[in-house]
Order: C-alpha cells, then structure tokens, then sequence
C-alpha cells in the first residue's frame, strides 16, 4: 500500500504471532490432511468449491500475522482490519494509559476519531513507537475524548 521506507514495525511478539497463526491455520492443515490421507493427491483437491472455504478458514491466521503498526519517516501505517497509513500531519493527539491493568496507547486524528488503540504489551518495541509520536504528535490528555 505505502511504499515508503518503514523505520520501525511494531506487532505482537514474534512467539505469540506464530502461535496464534498456527492455531488459525491448524484447522486447514488437518483438513486438508485428511482429506489426503483418505484420497491421496489428486486433482480434485484442486476444486474451487473446496479450496475458497479452506482460504476463508486461514484468513484469521493471515490476520494475526499482518496486525500491527508500521513507523514512517512521515506517518503511521495501522494494520488492523483494513491497512491505512495516517500522516503525522492528520494526527491530534496520543494518550497513553499507564495503569497496571490496562497500558494502553490510543492516538486519535484532527477529527477527535480514535486512529489507534492499542494494549503496550501486544507490541513489540514500545519505547520506540512512543519515541516516534513524542517526536511528531502532541503528547496528552484531552477530557473531551
């Protein structure tokens, strides 16, 4: 989508990335095992009408993989559901909730619409996502969001 050069990638942990793409993914794999060890490799395996639902089945792996947020020299890239690059420019404020039991950053736009919300902790390298809006969004809280 944006091919601008990415500073820093920030998603869930690599280990739990994998385990949860795997969990997603594991359903097809036992399906499609099955179905081979029953049938052998054939080209029927090759049918739409089997292969578009085990695509739709691995789509939740493929997801959880791609979630995340993507640092630019001008910008932010939000990888969650749709894929949407926000400028610096566009972006108000951030908020970082620092209370035990939630940590959470959430970055809101020009128009007092909620860009990003995000747990600390389902992020990898923090310090440098908060360095990144530090640098280019007003830090703070505002009672009106």
């Amino acid at each position: 989508m944006h091919k601008k050069h990415v500073l820093s990638v920030h998603r869930l942990p690599r280990p739990y990335r994998l385990g949860l793409a795997v969990l997603w993914f594991a359903p097809v794999i036992i399906f499609f095992g099955l179905l081979v060890m029953r049938w052998g490799l054939s080209a029927t395996l090759l049918d739409l009408r089997l292969l578009l639902p085990l695509l739709l089945m691995a789509l939740p792996a493929w997801y959880v993989w791609q979630e995340g947020v993507d640092v630019l020299p001008d910008g932010i890239v939000r990888r969650m559901h749709i894929q949407r690059y926000y400028a610096y420019d566009d972006l108000d404020h951030w908020d970082y909730d620092s209370h035990p039991e939630r940590r959470t950053l959430t970055v809101w736009d020009a128009q007092r619409r909620k860009v990003l919300e995000y747990r600390t902790g389902h992020l990898t390298d923090w310090p440098a996502l908060r360095r990144a809006l530090d640098d280019h969004v007003r830090p703070g809280t505002d009672p009106k969001y």
